[in-house]
This record gives structure tokens, C-alpha cells and sequence, in this order.
């Protein structure tokens, strides 16, 4: 039996809407994100975004799945099971309620362990192991090519000398001085990874939330755990009925 997807169930709450309606959410978001998104994506645009990208288990970690011989974090196995049920990065953060760096940090210590293939799009992992605090800024940069390694290796050594002499600053600030970046670039490297601290949380009319207490979390994932089995037994009732609708015609 095929698993029912948190993603589909989202989008398809949207899909629902009579076509007037989408017609104006999607010309009025255009509007509203298109510079923002333009920006980003020209920084940080790897050839599919990470969301997309499919776990693939391997082995050893089909192994451990299944025998669970090193007694890992309850959610990290969650991780393991949901790759190997072929969801997206994008499917496994909302099934679970997690943050997207949250998925980051676990698929970053799943690929350590061997038990996930490291992508084969080099931009992407580069990017899941910046928002799993694995890598800083100025790595980010030069692996995504934005800055080379003598400008990475000259910037360190400014900040340093600059720290010498009683001027703290960070590398992204010191590589926008020597003009190797814009300050535009570094808005949306912190924009993004500040964003991907972020819960989402459908049952709360589309909201994004940013909990740190874990009490907090606890209780919204059971709630939502309660309301989504409510809206696929809706979801099943309401297919009944027009199936049998149709049947009639």
C-alpha cells in the first residue's frame, strides 16, 4: 500500500482552491518573491534544490535499519526508514515536523556513518552540510565557487590581522571589504539558513514557527499527528463518496 505524503496532502489543500482562486495566490506570490527568489537562486541555485533530493540508502544502512545494532536516536532510524521508503528531503521534514537544518544535521551524520550515498550534486550536499553547521561560510563559498582559495586563504589571514589589532569582525564581512563578495550574497546565505531553523507546521493555517522548546515541539507533533490521521479519514470518506458519485453517473 502506497504511504500517504504530508507534501501531497499540503499541496493538495492548495490545488483544491477553484482556479480563480490559485490564479490570483500564484500571480500575487510571483510578484511577491520573485526578486528575493531571483537573488537567491543565483547564489545558491544547485541544478535541482536540496528539497528534491532522495536519500539513497546503502548496505550498512539497510543493515542497521534492521538490526539497529548501534542503538542510534529514535529519529535518526525515522530518517533511515523514510529513505529507505524513497521520500524526498522535502517529504521527510514535513511527514516528521522537523526544521529543515534539523534533516540536515541527521542526513549529515548518515552519510558519516556510510548509511546514506554521499548526492551525487555536489552544490546540494555542500549546502545540507552548511545548514548542519558542518562546514562556515567561507567554505560554503568556495565550494560553491564563488570565491577561489587564494581569496578564501587571503580573507582568513585579513581577519586574523585584523583581530590582532583589536577588530573582531566575521569572514563574510572581512570578503565583502576586500570585494570578493556583496553584501547582497551574505543577506541570503543568512537568510536561508536562519530560514531553514524554521518548523512548518500546515494545521496552523500555513504558518512557520520557530520553536526551541522542546516540550512545545513534543506537543504540536502529536497534535498534528492526531489532525493529519483526522483529514486522511476525511480525505477517504470524501473519496468514497464521489467515487461512488460517479459510479451513479
Amino acid at each position: 500500500m502506497e504511504i500517504q505524503k504530508n507534501s501531497e496532502l499540503f499541496l493538495n489543500n492548495i490545488y483544491a482552491l477553484p482556479l480563480w482562486v490559485r490564479q490570483v495566490v500564484y500571480l500575487k506570490t510571483e510578484q511577491r518573491l520573485s526578486e528575493e527568489l531571483d537573488d537567491f537562486l543565483e547564489l545558491l541555485s544547485p541544478k535541482e534544490p536540496l528539497q528534491f533530493l532522495v536519500p539513497e540508502l546503502t548496505f550498512k544502512g539497510k543493515r542497521e535499519l534492521e538490526e539497529r545494532a548501534h542503538n542510534f536516536s529514535e529519529q535518526f532510524y525515522v530518517f533511515l526508514e523514510n529513505c529507505k521508503d524513497g521520500f524526498d528531503i522535502f517529504e521527510i521534514t514535513l511527514r516528521n515536523f522537523w526544521t529543515l537544518s534539523e534533516t540536515a544535521g541527521i542526513f549529515v551524520r548518515a552519510v558519516e556513518k556510510e548509511y546514506i550515498e554521499i548526492p551525487s550534486c555536489e552544490s546540494n550536499y555542500v549546502i545540507i552540510q552548511f545548514l548542519a553547521n558542518k562546514i562556515r561560510t567561507g567554505e560554503l563559498l568556495k565550494r560553491l565557487g564563488k570565491i577561489d582559495v587564494i581569496q578564501l586563504e587571503n580573507a582568513i589571514r585579513e581577519q586574523k590581522r585584523k583581530a590582532e589589532a583589536g577588530k573582531n569582525m566575521r569572514i563574510a564581512d572581512v570578503m565583502i571589504e576586500l570585494g570578493y563578495i556583496t553584501e547582497k550574497d551574505v543577506k541570503i546565505i543568512l537568510l536561508f539558513k536562519d530560514e531553514s531553523k524554521k518548523r512548518f507546521i500546515m494545521s496552523l493555517g500555513l504558518a512557520s514557527l520557530k520553536m526551541d522548546n522542546p516540550a512545545t515541539v513534543s506537543q504540536v507533533y502529536q497534535n498534528m499527528q492526531k489532525e493529519l490521521k483526522r483529514l486522511e479519514q476525511e480525505n477517504r470518506i470524501l473519496k468514497a463518496r464521489l467515487k461512488k458519485l460517479l459510479n451513479i453517473q
